[in-house]
């Protein structure tokens, strides 16, 4: 349980859900599952991120057990040694790394395998140094959501541009990864927010350290507006005349979006962004189950 907890399994397994959505709601039912990825090539693939996406949890805690002491409760260093979560990140982002290359060039698709090993690489450099630059960071981990979304798909797509149906699902697809772009990017920036004065202590440069409190909470809200306007301009685009993808938009999506606006003005102490930080999770999560309205 220690260890599932380190990798962040609940957070795993929302990617892996993420994945399947999109092959059973925006692929098979496009293309046909004759002209997509086997089921076994397919979960190995999801595997690999999901074992690379583990050991990028696990080095970002490794490098910071200082930080976590204060700002949150820590597994390495107390209950899980140190030496054994260097290793368990080298096994899970090694087996990654390689199980992803050998399905990659399997089903020709070697570019992803590249994406694989960068995606490794950026994991690691971001928890070692990168996280402590200012925003550098945030854009990394928010860039790497978007290009999490589209990786497996969009290798899907390419050998069938010349289909009229692939412009409709690369324009859906880059509507979903900048949705996601902006959610990480928020959570992060409350992230940061929360844990402010464990930052501060061991001078980590964040928004919230180096803007402060009130700059970086309005930053959030702008985010906030950007995507609850997005996500209006999208729904009432596509299901103008169908009620239920509008209400879920509505009740699940935006007013939560604008509920997170009210609460970040009154947010002063860590329980307070915590809260803040499940209600962005819940939002994060009916963005994905979205994705059903198109099947």
């Amino acid at each position: 349980m220690i260890y599932l907890k380190l990798v962040r399994f609940q957070n795993l397994i929302a990617m892996a859900l993420i994945q399947y959505l999109i092959r059973y709601t925006l692929l098979i039912p496009t293309y046909g599952k004759a002209a997509v990825l086997g089921d076994v090539e397919f979960a190995l693939l999801v595997l690999s991120i999901l074992l690379i996406a583990g050991g990028g949890y696990v080095i970002n805690d490794y490098f910071d057990i200082r930080v976590d002491a204060v700002n949150r409760d820590v597994l390495i260093g107390r209950k899980i040694k140190r030496r054994k979560a260097l290793i368990l990140h080298a096994l899970l982002t090694f087996a990654g790394v390689v199980l992803g290359f050998v399905i990659a060039y399997k089903v020709g698709y070697i570019v992803l395998g590249a994406i694989l090993v960068t995606s490794a690489y950026l994991l690691w450099l971001y928890s070692l140094k990168l996280k402590r630059k200012l925003f550098v960071g945030n854009f990394i981990i928010a860039k790497l959501s978007a290009v999490f979304i589209l990786s497996i798909a969009v290798f899907e797509i390419a050998p069938k541009l010349y289909q009229k149906e692939s412009k409709y699902l690369i324009i859906l697809l880059c509507i979903y990864a900048l949705f996601a772009f902006i959610c990480s990017l928020m959570h992060e920036i409350i992230k940061d927010l929360k844990g402010r004065l464990g930052d501060k202590s061991f001078k980590i440069q964040t928004l919230a350290t180096e803007w402060g409190v009130t700059k970086t909470k309005e930053f959030v809200k702008w985010l906030s507006i950007v995507l609850a306007s997005m996500v209006i301009t999208v729904s009432v685009y596509k299901f103008n005349s169908q009620i239920y993808p509008l209400l879920y938009a509505a009740f699940f999506v935006v007013a939560p979006l604008f509920m997170i606006n009210i609460w970040i003005y009154k947010a002063d102490k860590t329980e307070d962004f915590s809260r803040i930080a499940l209600l962005h999770k819940f939002i994060m999560f009916a963005g994905i189950m979205s994705l059903c309205f198109f099947i």
